[in-house]
């Protein structure tokens, strides 16, 4: 099951009051810190944990970008 990444920033512009490009920019440079800005504490908290997560971040990764992995 893979994820359509264009819905999922235009998603992600609508929550965060952000423009897509913006989002896209630190998406495809991998430098999110800028976006986290932009969380509240309890989101920010969240992300970090998850991100800090390998197991759990391996497994996001299998499970939503099996088909972009070559």
């Amino acid at each position: 099951m893979g994820i359509n990444i264009n819905d999922l920033i235009a998603a992600a512009s609508r929550k965060l009051g952000v423009p897509e490009e913006k989002i896209r920019a630190a998406v495809n440079s991998g430098n999110v810190s800028e976006l986290k800005a932009y969380l509240g504490d309890k989101e920010r908290e969240r992300f970090e944990r998850t991100m800090n997560d390998r197991g759990l971040t391996e497994e996001l990764g299998k499970k939503y970008m099996a088909d972009k992995r070559r």
